[in-house]
């Protein structure tokens, strides 16, 4: 292909010798019209060529910060999420102009990053970020988390003139760029303004072609005036409709056919690719019971599904035994949790496809390794499979799986309900009473954004999330706290017309989080926080005191109680404006959601702090190293 390229670049063949010889190579014609975009740019030797360049490349002269500008709105850019730095006012010089651009400013670049990552998990565009370049570590935290989740997201800051680079001066350090290597996909320097819109091109390109990540761009110079071209919009977005080998399709396809105890395991790519149409009818097929992967940040198979059994654990309680692992668009589990390990996947044939490549065959031995999109994965495996079977065999087959799968999946329900009724009516309020009446008060298709720890499982499963239904976003697979409520305000500005909500525990609010009720605040954010208020840190004492050392021994809570001071977050948000209210009891769950959701339907965000029980070992412990600064002084100054 390279050889092709380079022909058609150097004037040697035609626009129509180039698809030709593609064809003839074996290219199919999607990727064909697709390299014939991504070529015809830079393709300025040829007459024919530069035709197609004066169509795709338009002529501009202003600013660095109006060419970027310009290159954003080219790119389909609507919301600019914006930190202070006074080093962006050409930039903001050439929005005003702009109107059709908004700016959503955070006063934390950490939360310009967790708004752009909620807006493009719930849209699935590609947003952008910008920010003074001395922010660049309180934004790492986000940028880890949407690096984690391969998130398409365009993150700029502002530079230090290269007159005084080098130097270890005032808010610059040696290598920018290498700070940040670890978070980003792609990363780059753009030394003159005349150069923008390419960078600024191939940094959208890089982060929306699958898998996806974080780019990340510093600019120089952008009050400079110059002469560019502007990149016409989709010149530059690659489709990535890849299909899977056919050859690996049909033996994946015997594989299931013939297997006794399959198991189905989805993972982000499949929410993300919007696949899981096509994921649930390759499930009914065959009816393969179907587990999430653990720690994914959306629901990818409808949790209301009778064939779907739950997140998954090691070992699975359905089915007990797995002779076909069939992983669409996940990392393989983790080898070094649960209790078996790697023995409850010995004996099973694995299969495993993803558009990320790298993580095919790392951890375990893979029998078919398909390096696709999971959405054409699901599509030719159950074309395949019908190819092979009957529709009465595969009746046969799908039909008792999907009444075992759903009976388990019943009782699993009946049984949380069970245990949760115990303590139903308990103060302090029970994490799944709380969620159940925040269930109840919701519209069907609305948005939970959540950020929980070892308590998720006990929260989501009041929740139905399903095409139609209700939608989940987060928690990041990175974990990093001081995404959610940031992310809420994302997932907002992407789904205007839906109800959001965002669950918040109340150690992650503390993670310098309520900055971010400024935004919402300023932006007319109508969005419900939830917060879960434990008064503590409940997920690392319980890890902490499993050990049986001697915290647990002598029963001090040395580093998670959260209690001293008492955090008031609804005075913390009404110093942003905002309106909200403590619960305490149960009784108080259901008007306090009444009062939330009138308030979002006019217009304004609301905030409810609710008292939670702490849960496991030492939850009945309120001793915490105590000290005091002022008892130790011995001058009263």
């Amino acid at each position: 292909m390279r050889v092709i390229v380079k022909d058609f670049l150097d004037g040697k063949i035609s626009r129509r010798g180039f698809m030709t010889r593609l064809s003839h190579a074996g290219f199919s014609a999607l990727a064909v019209s697709s390299a014939l975009r991504s070529v015809a740019p830079l393709a300025a030797a040829s007459s024919s060529a530069s035709q197609i360049l004066s169509e795709s490349i338009i002529p501009f002269e202003g600013t660095g910060g109006e060419v970027l500008a310009e290159q954003l709105k080219a790119a389909g850019v609507r919301y600019v999420f914006l930190g202070n730095a006074s080093g962006m006012g050409s930039l903001c010089d050439a929005l005003v102009d702009r109107p059709e651009m908004q700016i959503i400013q955070a006063v934390h670049e950490n939360h310009c990053v967790s708004m752009a990552d909620g807006y493009s998990k719930a849209s699935g565009e590609t947003p952008f970020v910008m920010f003074s370049h001395v922010g660049t570590p309180n934004a790492s935290s986000n940028m880890y988390n949407a690096m984690k989740d391969r998130t398409p997201v365009v993150i700029a800051t502002t530079n230090t003139s290269p007159a005084h680079a080098g130097r270890d001066g005032q808010e610059d350090v040696e290598d920018w760029l290498e700070t940040v290597e670890q978070f980003t996909k792609f990363r780059w320097l753009v030394h003159t303004p005349e150069r923008i819109p390419e960078w600024t091109m191939k940094a959208f390109k890089m982060a929306s072609t699958a898998p996806g990540g974080p780019s990340h761009l510093r600019f120089t110079s952008m009050y400079d005036r110059v002469k560019t071209g502007i990149f016409a919009p989709n010149t530059f977005n690659i489709p990535m409709q890849i299909r899977p080998n056919p050859r690996e399709v049909e033996e994946a396809a015997k594989i299931l056919l013939e297997a006794q105890s399959p198991l189905l395991y989805v993972g982000s790519e499949v929410f993300a690719s919007g696949a899981t149409g096509s994921v649930v009818e390759l499930a009914e097929l065959l009816g393969i019971p179907v587990s999430h992967k653990d720690r994914t940040w959306a629901s990818s198979f409808p949790t209301d599904h009778p064939l779907f059994v739950g997140d998954y654990q090691t070992p699975m309680r359905h089915p007990q035994k797995v002779d076909a692992f069939l992983n669409l668009g996940a990392h393989m589990p983790d080898l070094a949790r649960g209790r078996f390990k790697l023995d409850f996947l010995r004996q099973a044939k694995i299969i495993h496809a993803r558009v990320e490549t790298a993580h095919l065959g790392t951890a375990y031995p893979v029998h078919v390794a398909m390096a696709a999109n999971v959405k054409e994965t699901a599509e030719d495996l159950i074309e395949s499979i019908k190819s092979m079977a009957t529709r009465e065999r595969l009746a046969k087959i799908a039909e008792p799986r999907i009444a075992a799968a759903g009976k388990f999946a019943k009782g699993m329900e009946q049984m949380r309900q069970v245990a949760a009724k115990r303590k139903w009516d308990q103060v302090p309020l029970t994490w799944e009473r709380l969620s159940y009446e925040i269930n109840e008060s919701l519209e069907e298709d609305a948005y939970i954004v959540p950020e929980f720890g070892t308590q998720t499982p006990k929260c989501l499963q009041w929740f139905t999330f399903a095409e139609g239904k209700k939608t989940r976003i987060g928690r990041t697979s990175g974990r990093a706290l001081g995404w959610g409520v940031g992310a809420a305000i994302g997932v907002k500005l992407a789904r205007p017309n839906h109800q959001v909500v965002c669950l918040q525990a109340d150690g992650g609010f503390l993670f310098g989080q309520i900055e971010t009720l400024w935004s919402m605040s300023r932006y007319d954010v109508p969005i419900t926080v939830v917060v879960y208020n434990n008064r503590c840190y409940n997920d690392s004492r319980v890890r902490m005191f499993s050990h049986g050392g001697r915290q647990a021994q002598e029963k001090k809570d040395m580093l998670s109680y959260l209690g001293d001071p008492e955090v008031d977050f609804v005075k913390a948000a009404e110093v942003f404006g905002i309106k909200g209210e403590r619960v305490r009891n149960p009784e108080q769950i259901e008007p306090a959601m009444r009062r939330a959701l009138q308030t979002t339907r006019e217009g304004r965000p609301y905030l409810i702090e609710a008292l939670i029980e702490q849960s496991g070992s030492g939850a009945d412990l309120d001793w915490h190293p105590d000290y005091s600064v002022a008892e130790s002084r011995e001058r009263r100054v």
